[in-house]
């Protein structure tokens, strides 16, 4: 089974950023990877891709009202994007963080977006042992991305 584009863009885009993030805890260019997802997703599936940038936006400004963000609640891809942003709105969570998801979340149907949290959340216990301080979160992601594309090798997932 070969990747197809998307899907190649998105690990190919992770892993240098990845490097990155764990080197210097910044990810440069990571907008470009957002609208690079945008750009290719938007002529399959509009709506799913504005939903899903709609709700990147609610987190990236804070000016936006709260009641913006309960249409979205009706689409399962949003939730992650949604919860990140919640946490880029109170300091928790960079940017970058909620930009690399929300261009996941354009690029993978919700499963994948689900190992990728979980994904990060197995990064996170991994890197607490080892270290203290802010947690890199691209290499988490990146780390549940590929473990649903090998599940796909094996099991029927969207």
């Amino acid at each position: 089974m070969s990747l197809a584009l998307p899907e190649y863009f998105a690990v190919t885009a992770l892993a240098l950023f990845s490097l990155s993030d764990l080197r210097t805890r910044l990810a440069p260019g990571i907008e470009w990877f957002f609208l690079g997802a945008v750009l290719i997703t938007a002529p399959a599936a509009p709506l799913v891709t504005g939903l899903v940038a709609l709700a990147a936006m609610w987190g990236l400004l804070p000016g936006l009202p709260g009641w913006l963000a309960l249409p979205l609640l009706f689409l399962p891809s949003t939730w992650p994007v949604l919860l990140t942003g919640f946490g880029v709105r109170r300091g928790v969570v960079g940017r970058a963080d909620l930009l690399a998801l929300a261009g996941l979340a354009c690029l993978f149907p919700w499963p994948a977006l689900v190992l990728s949290m979980l994904g990060l959340e197995a990064w996170r216990r991994l890197w607490r042992l080892r270290q203290a301080g802010p947690v890199p979160a691209i290499p988490g992601m990146l780390l549940g991305i590929l473990v649903y594309l090998l599940l796909r090798l094996f099991l029927p997932l969207p």
